[in-house]
């Protein structure tokens, strides 16, 4: 009876000890998720060397995430080392391929690279993966800018707007392109939303002046 009683409370003990653990497990991941977060919200306001730190914090960590994989891919094509993040957009690619962010992290690589048509490729096969993912109408829009064909960049740029109204630098990216058209009511339109929507960006200062001037 004794030893039964023993190991009733060596069970009990054993349940609450794993209980605490899984708790300190979710709640670490939690934080994890909200730094994450956080991060993604920098990349978007253009303040990409304070989602880099957080970023590079999460890998560290050992932090498994397809966000966190695509985003710090995205921040390593904006800082010119586009072989680095080819592995991350990989690891989207293997892990998850009916998502689109892979494909769309391989567009951004080969467009760095100069290779519009395999970048066009992945784009149109992230569009097919999910028609309703902004960012993969962005980057397919910067694409056709580089290929000078404005109005289908403008096209699909005004497509991810669409989708996502509150997205930062499709604002800005259709604000040059209707510069470029001509359109400065537009262009003031988008370049307005642009700075209110990423005060900190690199670029707000002259958007700011040239607003000042065309105003």
């Amino acid at each position: 009876m004794k030893k039964t009683k023993q190991a009733g409370w060596l069970e009990l003990v054993i349940l609450v000890l794993a209980i605490s653990l899984l708790g300190q497990l979710a709640s670490a991941q939690t934080s994890q998720l909200d730094r994450l977060k956080s991060g993604i919200a920098y990349f978007e306001g253009g303040q990409t060397a304070e989602a880099k730190a957080i970023f590079d914090k999460l890998i560290a960590e050992k932090f498994v995430n397809n966000d966190l994989y695509y985003y710090l891919g995205s921040v390593l094509i904006k800082q010119n080392n586009p072989e680095a993040a080819l592995t991350y957009f990989n690891k989207i690619v293997q892990a998850a391929p009916a998502s689109p962010y892979g494909y769309i992290g391989l567009g951004q690589y080969y467009t760095k690279k100069a290779n519009y048509a395999s970048a066009e490729t992945q784009l149109n096969l992230a569009i097919q993966k999910d028609a309703s993912c902004a960012e993969a109408y962005f980057h397919r829009g910067l694409l056709r800018g580089y290929q000078k064909k404005l109005d289908l960049a403008i096209a699909d740029l005004e497509k991810c707007l669409q989708l996502k109204g509150n997205h930062a630098y499709g604002h800005y990216q259709l604000g040059l392109a209707y510069n470029q058209k001509g359109r400065k009511d537009l262009m003031i339109v988008h370049f307005n939303k642009f700075v209110y929507l990423a005060p900190n960006a690199p670029e707000a200062p002259q958007v700011k002046s040239l607003l000042s001037r065309v105003g």
